[in-house]
């Protein structure tokens, strides 16, 4: 993988989603009504995935654009526990024809829960969801605020995958962003979750984070392989301080600019296939042997709002605060204000804040994007066949606007359809934009894809 140009990395450099959803969560709209999604559970037959949200953190971190609450008052989890109780409750009469075979809990940090407490949602889950007996159970965690007890405890709740952050090694950087977290975190936690079990284990880091440079952060690549992850996530900061703000807290001239971030990110992608990591899609690396990389190897890489993934139910629950629902036709997101979130619940609502019911032009563009970040080409016969349309023909102005894409080389035409080249894979969320209905909506509200 040769580094682009410069010229081509400003020219490139836009603001564009991350493509786990399309359309983006920036789309939804307040006032909707979700009798779409509800209509979609009535008629599910295959088994869905659950996602529960876990809020809270003990410190900001700077760089962290997930919707938290910063506490040290551990009685604020029980309490969020009585109310995902309370709209467990009222999901039950929606769901209970309904298998479940996928639960993530993310946050926020899940393990700033207390063992009781990861006991108790464990309870609420049993009692509550309909849960197939090999359920696939993962959890985010956070190795600074974690210990034995804890992973212990939610191995009892049936997990077996984790992944856990990680972000940079270096002393230097883990000041700047105020997320001060040593090796042997890392280690302990690795050394736990292997003692229990968990036979999936994926590490994220971030580049493009302040004061990083080539060399440091090759060393933390070095030190993420002593630890021998499944999987490793390798995102690209993003700075969004019009909606997070407290990223505002960095100063501009602390960021490695964008040609030292892309040379960040292929050293560190040459590195970690050398050590045996399967390059997949745009910043997913697997063991050759893990679930993920034979997935990508056989084309049935999927892709939804916890990434790349080897499976993909069609619709996903999402429980907790902010959480996002998905179904064949349509899109729902909970309050993101946790006093909205709890008000709804009070007044024995499902506390929707927004969503958005899919067009039949959204569904195709859902396919056709999703297709596209996933195998890194879009083949019309193919297409075709699984839209029931002619996929060029559809998409003809689209595809005619590729053409700037051809002649800087992100992207070669054949007459059966299209390719990301190499270089392309550093600019995929460009090639994805062009398909995007709503990309004129969007500018200047996402992070840079560069």
């Amino acid at each position: 993988m040769a580094l682009p140009t410069p010229a081509l990395v400003e020219k490139y450099g836009l603001s564009a989603p991350r493509y786990t959803s399309y359309p983006s969560a920036l789309q939804f709209v307040e006032g909707f009504d979700e009798t779409p999604f509800l209509n979609d559970l009535k008629t599910q037959e295959t088994p869905i995935a659950v996602y529960i949200h876990l809020p809270f953190c003990r410190s900001m971190c700077w760089f962290c654009g997930c919707n938290k609450i910063i506490t040290r008052n551990q009685e604020n989890a029980d309490r969020y526990l009585d109310y995902l109780a309370k709209e467990l409750q009222l999901w039950q009469p929606h769901i209970r024809h309904i298998k479940i075979d996928q639960i993530h809990f993310g946050g926020g940090t899940p393990n700033f829960l207390t063992v009781p407490q990861i006991d108790r949602l464990n309870a609420l889950i049993k009692c509550y969801l309909p849960v197939l007996t090999k359920v696939q159970v993962s959890v985010e965690l956070s190795p600074d605020q974690l210990d034995e007890g804890q992973v212990k405890a939610f191995a009892r709740l049936g997990a077996t995958r984790a992944s856990i952050g990680v972000q940079d090694t270096s002393p230097v950087v883990q000041k700047a962003v105020n997320r001060i977290q040593p090796q042997s975190c890392n280690v302990n936690a690795m050394q736990w979750l292997r003692d229990e079990g968990f036979d999936s284990i994926n590490l994220d880091l971030i580049y493009g984070l302040p004061y990083q440079t080539e060399a440091s952060f090759a060393q933390t690549i070095e030190q993420v392989l002593e630890l021998k992850p499944d999987r490793i996530a390798l995102f690209n900061y993003a700075h969004v301080p019009w909606f997070k703000p407290s990223q505002k807290i960095f100063a501009s001239d602390v960021f490695p600019n964008p040609m030292l971030k892309l040379a960040i990110f292929q050293s560190s992608c040459l590195r970690l296939q050398e050590a045996g990591y399967t390059y997949i899609g745009l910043d997913h690396f697997a063991k050759q042997d893990d679930e993920l990389a034979k997935a990508w190897r056989n084309g049935e890489v999927k892709r939804d709002f916890q990434g790349y993934s080897a499976r993909q139910a069609t619709t996903i629950l999402g429980l907790g605060m902010s959480s996002v629902s998905q179904s064949e036709n349509a899109y729902r997101q909970n309050y993101k204000d946790l006093k909205d979130y709890q008000s709804a619940l009070d007044a024995g609502r499902l506390p929707l804040a927004k969503g958005i019911t899919l067009t039949w032009d959204d569904r195709i563009r859902r396919h056709i994007i999703n297709h596209l970040m996933c195998n890194l080409e879009l083949e019309f016969k193919v297409l075709d066949l699984e839209l029931g349309i002619d996929t060029e023909a559809y998409l003809a102005k689209d595809f005619a606007g590729l053409q700037t894409l051809i002649e800087d080389g992100i992207v070669l035409s054949h007459s059966g359809g299209i390719k990301v080249t190499d270089t392309g894979r550093l600019f995929l969320r460009n090639v994805a934009m062009q398909f995007d209905a709503y990309r004129e909506q969007q500018e200047g509200r996402c992070s840079q894809t560069v």
